[in-house]
């Protein structure tokens, strides 16, 4: 019987081209590449159509470039279309005796509608470039479909033509621009089906605007401090603005702080925000003083801070804008060594006068009435105690109707449910608790005020 069966077995190698297509189709693409490494026959699924181009670039205009374009593209979206495919287009160089070529980009078709673009990166030569594309519900069949566009290093040569090529993408709803190092400006205009607009790592780019996006949700932006405009988007509920590399910073002695109000005033109604850390404590630097705006953060139900470490300086610039922020209902704060570890920058001014130190902080009068849930995340507890007792501390002023308070060290893989211990309390709790960590025992933490917080392990539950 055994044998029977043995000999009944499908080999994985034998599945048809066919059902391997669909399989995969059902998988989300990270995952779906990793079946490369199950058999020569799923590796076959990822070999790349190869197109050889022979242009002379400098002999055409970008509009012949982009009709060229548009048939391959169109023709790659076209094959298999349930299915993961990619494309590697290269072009040869005019007048080399050896056909010698270049890869110019490669792509990936996903089974969502969606489209990946990666171009050559240059390393050499680099030229900058604007880049200003305007999304029209013009109908073009060959790019109707698409939901998803994901665009990776363009360079000079595919800034020419992308925006007139993708113009047409009528059905798109997810736009993405990532590690464009010459991009030096950027101008969205969107049309009615775009929801999420992204910029990421672009290490050159100084402006980003979108002049229009009626129904744009969701935008993301993270690289260095930039000018960030954002015009028409009255439904704009989810913004990061993860400005994690302050490198240029120092150069922007001429930047204008107060160009970020504008800015904080077209997020006043978004209700998910994640900021960096530093760029709180930036605005408080400048003179921006967050209870004085004439506007607050009253939808704004979920923020995220995040920064490389934290001190009193920022602690007090969170709490500040804390201020405006009625309606929050839960609160995150990470440290994540991989941020930059440049402090606030030094310019050529006095700090704010009305910079408020601990005691200002704790004595004002706000109450963060909605707030519920507050996370803190890659804190070291041994080390930084006393900072983080603080905080939860002022959480525990300000939120009247918290439910949940957890911190959770990343490195130990480790998560703690947070109460603050009654004083009637802390003689009979200090006995059995431990200063100390391991990951079956309690934390008993306290400030040099006397006040102590007990750290409950939870062991099923490690959340970041």
């Amino acid at each position: 019987m055994a044998k029977n069966e043995l000999e009944n077995t499908v080999s994985i190698d034998s599945i048809p081209y066919e059902i391997l297509y669909q399989i995969v189709s059902l998988i989300p693409l990270k995952e779906a590449v990793r079946t490369i490494i199950l058999s020569s026959s799923w590796k076959h699924l990822w070999t790349p159509l190869q197109v050889y181009l022979n242009l002379d670039f400098n002999q055409i205009t970008s509009q012949e470039t982009g009709l060229h374009m548009s048939k391959i593209i169109s023709s790659f979206l076209h094959t298999y279309e349930n299915s993961y495919q990619i494309l590697n287009l290269s072009l040869l160089e005019p007048k080399s005796l050896h056909n010698k070529e270049t890869l110019f980009l490669k792509a990936i078709k996903g089974v969502d509608k969606d489209l990946y673009i990666s171009f050559h990166e240059q390393t050499e030569n680099l030229k900058v470039f604007s880049f200003s594309i305007g999304l029209r519900m013009n109908k073009n069949d060959h790019f109707s479909d698409l939901k998803t566009l994901h665009l990776r290093s363009i360079n000079h040569m595919a800034g020419s033509f992308l925006p007139a090529l993708f113009s047409c993408c009528w059905n798109l709803e997810t736009l993405r621009l990532e590690k464009c190092n010459g991009l030096h400006t950027i101008d969205l205009k969107g049309h009615d089906l775009l929801q999420k607009f992204e910029v990421l790592d672009c290490e050159n780019v100084e402006s980003v605007t979108i002049s229009s996006g009626p129904n744009i949700k969701s935008f993301v932006y993270r690289g260095s401090l930039v000018k960030i405009v954002l015009k028409d988007v009255p439904k704009l509920r989810d913004v990061a603005l993860n400005m994690n590399d302050t490198s240029a910073v120092c150069d922007y002695n001429e930047f204008d702080s107060e160009g970020l109000v504008p800015l904080l005033n077209s997020l006043k109604d978004v209700e998910v925000l994640v900021l960096s850390g530093w760029l709180l404590q930036w605005l408080d630097t400048r003179g921006i003083t967050f209870d004085e705006l004439e506007f607050k953060f009253d939808k704004l139900k979920e923020l995220s801070w995040i920064h490389c470490c934290i001190n009193t300086q920022m602690k007090d610039s969170l709490a500040s804008f804390l201020s405006i922020t009625p309606s929050l209902e839960s609160l995150f704060i990470k440290i994540d060594e991989k941020w930059s570890t440049i402090s606030c920058p030094h310019f050529h001014q006095p700090w704010s006068q009305l910079w408020m130190d601990t005691s200002i902080v704790n004595s004002n009068d706000f109450q963060l009435k909605h707030l519920k849930i507050v996370k803190f995340s890659g804190f070291k507890v041994k080390q930084e105690n006393q900072m983080l007792v603080s905080l939860m501390d002022l959480m525990l002023k300000k939120a009247i109707a918290l439910k949940k308070m957890t911190v959770a060290e990343v490195e130990n893989k480790l998560s703690w449910r947070v109460a603050k211990v009654p004083q009637s309390q802390l003689r009979k709790i200090s006995s059995s608790s431990r200063t100390c960590y391991s990951s079956g025992s309690s934390l008993l933490l306290s400030l040099n005020n006397g006040c102590c917080f007990q750290l409950t392990p939870l062991h099923d539950n490690y959340t970041l």
